[in-house]
């Protein structure tokens, strides 16, 4: 009897000292396209705007060495039809990583995205120690050079994108560094990036909540209600970017339903040059909306003709605002001037997920769409610090 005892104490104590197991990821597809090593002193590859700021930084870490890595991967467009993607990692080399961040992209039109120009000021908190996963999303980077139209403002595949990013990321990783990529991560993303944070949390939070855990989400000047977005476009008749040619020819192109007479939606040059598009017919659109959207979409609602009705549906199932409650905290900033997304969209998107009982906040600042973005990165910047 006593050796039996013996037997089973010995037995509970190897197990206790038994190394625990290292997370490895499951097997992705993922190519290394190229990689840098960088640090603070290339502050201005990443925007040369924040050089201005440098002074200010004297709390980042002059030493710390990362290593930036284009990454193709394996994802689908918004049918499912299979596409590849990429992105960026940034990754600490002499220093431990103090966690993860997901982080999304401005959009970029008629430019190739952020695994080309590999210093991406979305992943300037990568200074602060931190591993960043960056993805390009669909229509640029390597689905750009297939011809892939950009899935703007397309709430699910966004998510998705993002996802097989992360996981491609993860395997990159763990095979590069022997780093296992933690399941707490924070989520951010300025302009099309703060649209694409949101509906990131939703993906992650409706599909992956047992692999991924939301510590929290900073989103800036995005277009979280579009139905709220364009009623404001239409009253101000101004915006100093495409996104409204952007989002309908989007939904156009992938919801294969829709069908849109674009006679009822467009006029002007736009009507007479929108299949050019890609090809930078947008370089041509005037801030001056009435110059490019059929009368009707100044109308109210339930006065605009039928296609805009039609329309209207996609946008709102588009809108992160819409169809959940979030788990993790959020955190909103926005101009309060902003012609690129008006204000009333993170607004709208305000009371609605607080209504779901989300628990979200909203921070204005003065300024336009873009001053408001160095101040969303810096405050970042000191936040990860």
């Amino acid at each position: 009897m006593k050796n039996y005892h013996f037997l089973i104490l010995l037995g509970f104590a190897l197990a206790c000292c038994t190394p625990m197991e290292t997370y490895e990821p499951d097997p992705v597809y993922y190519k290394v396209l190229r990689w840098e090593n960088t640090s603070l002193s290339d502050l201005g590859k990443f925007d040369d705007g924040l050089e201005d700021y440098l002074p200010v930084l004297f709390f980042l870490d002059k030493d710390l060495i990362f290593r930036i890595t284009a990454l193709e991967y394996d994802t689908v467009d918004p049918n499912g039809v299979p596409v590849k993607a990429s992105g960026l990692v940034f990754h600490p080399l002499n220093r431990k990583s103090k966690g993860v961040v997901d982080a999304m992209p401005i959009a970029r039109l008629g430019q190739s995205g952020v695994s080309v120009a590999m210093y991406a000021a979305e992943g300037l908190v990568a200074l602060t120690g931190y591993t960043v996963i960056l993805p390009d999303l669909l229509g640029f980077g390597v689905s750009q050079k297939e011809g892939v139209w950009p899935p703007f403002l397309m709430s699910e595949n966004t998510g998705r994108v993002t996802y097989d990013m992360r996981c491609a990321a993860a395997r990159y990783l763990w095979d590069e560094f022997r780093y296992s990529l933690p399941e707490e991560t924070v989520i951010m993303g300025y302009s099309l990036g703060g649209s694409a944070a949101l509906a990131t949390q939703k993906y992650y939070e409706t599909y992956h909540s047992n692999t991924i855990k939301i510590k929290e989400v900073h989103a800036g000047g995005g277009a979280y209600d579009l139905p709220a977005a364009f009623a404001a476009f239409a009253q101000t008749r101004f915006s100093d970017f495409a996104a409204i040619p952007n989002t309908i020819l989007a939904f156009n192109h992938y919801y294969h339903d829709l069908q849109l007479d674009f006679k009822q939606i467009f006029t002007g040059y736009l009507l007479e040059n929108y299949e050019q598009w890609n090809e930078g017919a947008y370089k041509n659109i005037e801030d001056d909306i009435s110059t490019y959207m059929h009368p009707d979409f100044f109308k109210p609602f339930d006065q605009q003709n039928d296609e805009f009705k039609r329309l209207h549906t996609y946008l709102i199932e588009n809108s992160v605002s819409e169809g959940w409650c979030p788990k993790a905290p959020i955190y909103l900033s926005h101009a309060k001037t902003d012609a690129h997304v008006p204000v009333e969209a993170a607004e709208a998107a305000l009371k609605k997920l607080r209504k779901a009982g989300g628990n979200i906040s909203l921070l204005t600042y003065p300024g336009d769409h873009d001053s408001v973005g160095y101040t969303f990165i810096l405050r970042l910047l000191i936040h990860f610090s």
